[in-house]
């Protein structure tokens, strides 16, 4: 047998709190016991057991999916709301990413953009060192197409 804790016994002092009970019809019991049910964000059915919780809902969680391909979110893995409902990364990019214009692979992060088209920093070099293109480089565009570095000007 485990370590045994002793219990203490505390006083109450009843004198300042008011303990009475009001008589309430069925209907008004049954809509209080709605109000403390959880209900699924997704399905809409009563949640009684484990849960997920996101986007300010609550889940059951097999119902946490992904509404555009319905692949199951688990817990901790990344994803995107879309209309108060999950997207899952791959979904997010397909539906609303953008391509880079050099090698034609989703975007994820940060990205050069001219015109309609969009680059990863990476794919883009200057034309007047030959040098990858970064985030924090100051640049020029030359002949509406060619990226080169303030400094090459």
């Amino acid at each position: 047998m485990g370590d045994v804790e002793e219990l203490e016994v505390q006083e109450i002092d009843l004198d300042d709190e008011d303990f009475s009970c009001e008589v309430t019809s069925d209907d008004e019991a049954t809509a209080a016991v709605e109000e403390e049910v959880d209900m699924c964000g997704m399905c809409d059915a009563i949640i009684d057991g484990q849960y997920l919780t996101a986007l300010d809902c609550k889940f059951h969680p097999d119902c946490f999916v992904c509404v555009n391909c319905k692949t199951k979110i688990a817990p901790g893995q990344d994803f995107f709301e879309r209309n108060d409902k999950p997207l899952c990364v791959d979904c997010h990019y397909l539906l609303y990413g953008y391509k880079c214009k050099v090698c034609n692979e989703f975007i994820k992060g940060q990205r050069l953009c001219w015109g309609d088209d969009a680059f990863h920093f990476q794919c883009v070099k200057c034309t007047g060192c030959s040098k990858t293109l970064c985030e924090t480089d100051d640049l020029k565009v030359v002949n509406k197409k060619d990226f080169i570095h303030v400094a090459c000007c």
